[in-house]
C-alpha cells in the first residue's frame, strides 16, 4: 500500500513586536553618543553660524587638467567635457586629414548620438550617419572622407569612445 506524503512542516511565525518594544527600539536609535551630543552643544553655542558655500560641480577633465580652457564651443553644443576643435585638428593632422565642413558635421552627428545615450550601439551611429549623408552617397561617401572608418575615426576626432565592434585589432576599422 502506497504511503501518503506529508506536507512539509511550516515555519512558525514570530509574534509581532509589541508597541513597547517598538518604542524602545526608536528611543535607542535616537540616543546619540556622548561625543556627538557634546559637539552638537558646542555648535549651538558658537557666536555666528557658518554658511557653507557649495562649489560648482567639477568634471574629471577639470580635475586632471587644472587651468585648461573648458569653455564649450557654441558650434558643438553636445561636445564632451574637455573636447576642443584644436584637439580634433591635431588628431586629423596625425591621420593625414584636413578637416572640412563635412568632417565637422560627422563630428556633430556623433556627439549628438552620444548625448542621447551613454554608450550607443554601432548600428544606431551607422543609421544616424547614413540618414544624415544619404543625399551625398551615405556610408560610401563617409568612408571616402574618413578612410579610418566613419564611426571609428569619427568618434576619435569627436573625443568619444568608439562602440564595441567599431574597430578590429587584426583587421582595422570595420565601421
Amino acid at each position: 500500500m502506497p504511503r501518503k506524503r506529508r506536507a512539509p512542516a511550516r515555519a512558525k511565525r514570530k509574534a509581532a513586536p509589541s508597541a513597547k518594544t517598538k518604542a524602545a527600539r526608536k528611543a535607542k536609535r535616537k540616543v546619540a553618543p556622548a561625543t556627538k551630543r557634546k559637539a552638537a552643544a558646542r555648535a549651538s553655542t558658537s557666536p555666528a553660524p557658518q554658511t557653507q558655500t557649495r562649489a560648482a560641480p567639477r568634471t574629471m577633465f577639470g580635475i586632471l587638467h587644472p587651468g585648461a580652457a573648458t569653455a564649450p564651443d557654441p558650434g558643438f553644443r553636445d561636445a564632451p567635457d574637455g573636447w576642443t576643435t584644436a584637439h580634433a585638428r591635431v588628431l586629423a593632422a596625425k591621420a593625414g586629414l584636413t578637416l572640412t565642413e563635412e568632417h565637422w558635421e560627422v563630428i556633430r552627428v556623433l556627439q549628438g548620438c552620444y548625448k542621447d545615450e551613454v554608450s550607443p550601439r554601432i548600428r544606431l551611429l551607422h543609421d544616424a550617419l547614413d540618414a544624415r549623408f544619404a543625399g551625398k552617397g551615405g556610408m560610401k561617401y563617409l568612408f571616402g572622407i574618413l578612410p579610418g572608418g566613419p564611426i571609428a575615426q569619427g568618434c576619435a576626432l569627436a573625443g568619444l569612445k568608439p562602440p564595441a565592434g567599431a574597430t578590429n585589432v587584426s583587421f582595422g576599422s570595420v565601421a
